[in-house]
Formats: structure tokens, C-alpha cells, sequence
């Protein structure tokens, strides 16, 4: 260790220093719980640890250093290479320390990603142990010593602790198969073969800790836990996409009550909207028909509000218009059950509810109605091309419809969704022009087709209607305009007497 008697000889002139020093080194290693430096270890973790890598071994060195000075000077040299011997397995073992702190800080960033933020007692005891294991290796087998023989001497001993901890050490490599196979993380949710379920908060060498609903820790051995089904229900970053099952009278027909449920979930703050929410008829040979709704939440945590809220949302739906979710029907007499007759709304109704005709007289909407067509679109169906120019209204009534645009580098594009109410084609068929918008049913989907013809005898016959019908006309025409950013832009926008003098040109 020259090094060491060099040190030793620098500290004899400058003990006050050394002393200083070593107080300085200490506090940065030890002190790191205080406030005064976990801000700054905290915020900066990796260049923490990269001073920590010079700052252990160098304390190490000065405490070698200082002791070596104190017995050279008060004349213990007999003591001087047991103080070499001691200083370099400190060395070694600071070393190994902040090697094993730097490969934690890397496992731990990158179990970030996945909302982790330290790891596992168990993992890090490894990881710390395998290092300390190597630098004790290292140091015995530069001292000379034969490992081999270290390893026979206790041999027999380390067989009578194995055959005493039987169970303990199948606890630790049940805890070592579990960190390996990393079936769970910290901070995700799972539940057990009986039921129980809790957040990971710990895997050691011999438990798994659970924090349960109630706030109360399960503490699963490991080798239990290796055993047994588990069910991951993942983090706070995983979707959690349960399906529930509703029973409906028969006597709804089966089109508007998927419509019903559709519309029910889409008016769930808490449920996501993409993924779409997904209805289907799943039973029809049993009274009552039953329905599954499939939805998404955010995460497992998520669902229990979101399904209170999904179930509510369900009630009021079916309430509106005079049904409900249905028992099992067991007929016991022979006699008539009274039913509830539902019907999905009608043309007329639709006709009244747009912002194009709700200025229009009941003759004139009865007209309208009489000449317009109710089509059912299944999920998937296109309904306009892109490029093509309308010829005809068509209004949803129950579904979503997809509207896509083609970007430059040809890639489409989702711009919107288009609910109950919500209508489609009257720009590009009044302006003669192609539409930039392709439209798609992203579930099955209802429609009211207007007949063009007797919107233009309408027009025609009320001149009145013309200022309010080319204001509506401008509105949907500058927000097409809007979403036309992947497209290049006409050179201005209409202005309202440009679109009105369509509009009696059009009625000529």
C-alpha cells in the first residue's frame, strides 16, 4: 500500500486537514437524509452516485491514512500492515458499494417507465450482496487465501443451516424465481387464488407485501405466492376493459336497445372513448335478451367509480324512454304479462331536433319525413368515400360514425366522431364539390337519409328560410375549412351573400 504510507506521510504535516476531510467525506455519504442534502441527492441521483464512487474509496484511503500516521507516530509500527490489510478490504468494499448504487439507480430508472420507483428489498439485496461477494472474493484471493479451501471448511456447517431453514430458503428462492420470471412489479395491483387482492408494496427474501383495500399489509410468504394463480391487474398506466352483461326486456327492439347502451356509455366521463365503447347482443333465445356492454377505463383503480357511473348512466337511458334492465321472467300462472312497448324515435322526431329544419312547419317536416329513408349500417361499413360528392343528408340517429382525412403522405387520419343528431354531407352536395372527408360507422349504425329533392322544394317555397339556412350553411362550411390541416386551404373562405347567392341559385 504505498499509496497509504504516502498519505500517511501528508497527514502527519496536515492532521487538522485530514481530520476536516474525513468529517467533510463522511457527512456527504452519511448525511444524506438531512434536508440540507436530500434536495440535491434527490433531484440528481446519478451525479450523487458518480461523487460517491470518489468520495468512499478516498474516505477509506484517509482513514487508513490517519491511523497509519497515529501508530507510526506513537511507535506501533507492529500494527502497520494489519491497518494496509484493513484500509484495502474497506477500499474494496466502498467500491463495490457505489458500483452496486449505480447499477440500482439504472435498474430503478429504467423500471421508471413503468411507474416504479426503487426496487424490490429482495432484488436490491442481491444486487448489493453479488457485489460485496465479488470484493470479498477479490480481496481474499489477493491476500493468498484459497477460496476453495475457505469454501470446504464451512461446507459442513452451511449443510446444517441449509437442512434447518428449509422453508425460509425455499421462501428466498421462491422470492429469487419471482424477481426473475417479474410476473408483478411495485405499485401494481394483483389478486390471489382465495380473492384477496392488494397493491405490491415489497418483495423481500422471505415475503411479498400486499397493501390491501382496507389499508391493512398481507403478508404472502414466497413460496406460497410461487404456487398460485395470480391476476395482474397492472398500474396506473394500464387500461382495464371489463364487460358487463344487461338483461333487456324482448319487447325493445334489439337495434335501438344496443343504441341505448352505446349512448349511455359515451356519456361516461370516466369510461375511455378510444377504444370505442362496444355493444352486442349475446343471448336472443331467452327472455329477456341479454346484452353485453365492453368498455374501457383508464386503470383498475378507475373502474369501480366508472362502473357506478356506467350503471347509472344505463338506468337513466333505459328510464327516458319507458324501460329498464329486466329480472329473469318465470311465468308461474297462466295469464298475460303486461309489457312495455318501446320504439326508437321517430323521423318526424329526428326532423324536429336539427338545426336545418327546426324552422320548418309539421306539413313541411311530414313532407320531409314521408320522403326520407331510416338505413342500418353494420360496424365497419364505409358510408361516404372521400373525393365523392354527396347525394343525399344523412342524420344519426343511434352509433358513431368515423370521419378520416388522407394526410400528404397519404396515412388517413381520424378529425371526429359524429353521435346522435349529428348529420353529414350537406356541404359538399349544396357546393357541387368532393368531399376531403371520408365517413366510416365505427359501431352498427342508424341513419335518416333526407331526399334532396324535397329539402330544394322546401327552400323554394320558403325564401324566408334563406338567410338562416346559408348562416348554418357558412358555420359547417368554415369548420370543415378548420380541419383541413393536412390539406392545402382554399384561397379564402366564403363570406354569408357568397353562399346566399348559392343558395337561390340552387332553388332556381
Amino acid at each position: 500500500m504505498g499509496i497509504l504510507n504516502a498519505f500517511a506521510l501528508i497527514i502527519a504535516d496536515y492532521t487538522a486537514l485530514a481530520v476536516i476531510g474525513v468529517v467533510a467525506l463522511g457527512f456527504w455519504l452519511f448525511g444524506k437524509r438531512t434536508s440540507l442534502l436530500k434536495g440535491l441527492t434527490g433531484r440528481h441521483p446519478i451525479l450523487s452516485a458518480f461523487v460517491d464512487l470518489f468520495a468512499a474509496p478516498l474516505l477509506a484511503l484517509l482513514l487508513g491514512a490517519i491511523a497509519q500516521s497515529v501508530v507510526s507516530r506513537y511507535g506501533f509500527d507492529d500494527f502497520s500492515a494489519q491497518i494496509n490489510t484493513l484500509t484495502l478490504l474497506m477500499l474494496i468494499l466502498a467500491v463495490a458499494w457505489c458500483l452496486a448504487r449505480l447499477a440500482e439507480l439504472f435498474f430503478v430508472l429504467k423500471n421508471r417507465r413503468d411507474g416504479t420507483s426503487r426496487l424490490p428489498a429482495l432484488q436490491r439485496g442481491l444486487l448489493f450482496g453479488s457485489f460485496f461477494f465479488i470484493g470479498v472474493a477479490s480481496f481474499i484471493f489477493g491476500q493468498g487465501y484459497s477460496i476453495t479451501g475457505l469454501y470446504i471448511s464451512t461446507g459442513a456447517i452451511a449443510a446444517l443451516v441449509a437442512f434447518a431453514m428449509q422453508q425460509t430458503l425455499g421462501d428466498f428462492f421462491s422470492g429469487i424465481a419471482l424477481s426473475i420470471e417479474h410476473p408483478f412489479k411495485l405499485g401494481e395491483r394483483i389478486r390471489l387464488a382465495d380473492g384477496s387482492e392488494g397493491k405490491i408494496i415489497d418483495l423481500n427474501w422471505r415475503a411479498t407485501r400486499l397493501l390491501a383495500w382496507d389499508n391493512s399489509t398481507l403478508v404472502i410468504p414466497n413460496s406460497e405466492l410461487a404456487k398460485q394463480e395470480i391476476t395482474n391487474f397492472h398500474g396506473s398506466d394500464h387500461a382495464y376493459a371489463p364487460w358487463y352483461e344487461i338483461k333487456i326486456p324482448a319487447e325493445v327492439d334489439p337495434r335501438f336497445a344496443q343504441a341505448l347502451l352505446l349512448e349511455a356509455a359515451l356519456k361516461c366521463s370516466k369510461v375511455m372513448k378510444d377504444p370505442l365503447p362496444l355493444v352486442r347482443l349475446i343471448d336472443a333465445t331467452t327472455v329477456p335478451y341479454t346484452y353485453m356492454i365492453w368498455v374501457h377505463f383508464p386503470n383498475y383503480a378507475a373502474m369501480f367509480a366508472g362502473r357506478e357511473q356506467l350503471f347509472q348512466e344505463i338506468h337513466y337511458a333505459l328510464k327516458d324512454v319507458g324501460a329498464q334492465v329486466s329480472p329473469d321472467i318465470h311465468e308461474l300462472r297462466n295469464r298475460q304479462v303486461a309489457t312495455t312497448q318501446v320504439d326508437p324515435p321517430t323521423t318526424m322526431l329526428v326532423l324536429k331536433m336539427l338545426d336545418i329544419t327546426k324552422q320548418l312547419s309539421d306539413e313541411e317536416l311530414e313532407e320531409l319525413a314521408e320522403h326520407s329513408n331510416r338505413k342500418t349500417i353494420e360496424a365497419g361499413t364505409v358510408i361516404a368515400l372521400e373525393g365523392e360528392t354527396a347525394k343525399a343528408i344523412d342524420v344519426v340517429i343511434h352509433g358513431i360514425v368515423e370521419a378520416s382525412v388522407t394526410t400528404k403522405e397519404g396515412t388517413p387520419r381520424v378529425v371526429g366522431h359524429l353521435r346522435s343528431g349529428e348529420y353529414f354531407g350537406l356541404t359538399s352536395m349544396f357546393m357541387e364539390t368532393p368531399s376531403f372527408l371520408k365517413f366510416t360507422a365505427s359501431t352498427n349504425v342508424t341513419l335518416i337519409r333526407i331526399d334532396i329533392e324535397r329539402l330544394q322544394k322546401v327552400l323554394v317555397d320558403r325564401p324566408d328560410l334563406h338567410d338562416a339556412f346559408a348562416a348554418i350553411l357558412k358555420q359547417r362550411m368554415d369548420a370543415t375549412q378548420d380541419v383541413q390541416l393536412d390539406r392545402p386551404l382554399p384561397s379564402r373562405r366564403l363570406t354569408l351573400k357568397d353562399i346566399l347567392r348559392r343558395i337561390e341559385k340552387w332553388t332556381l
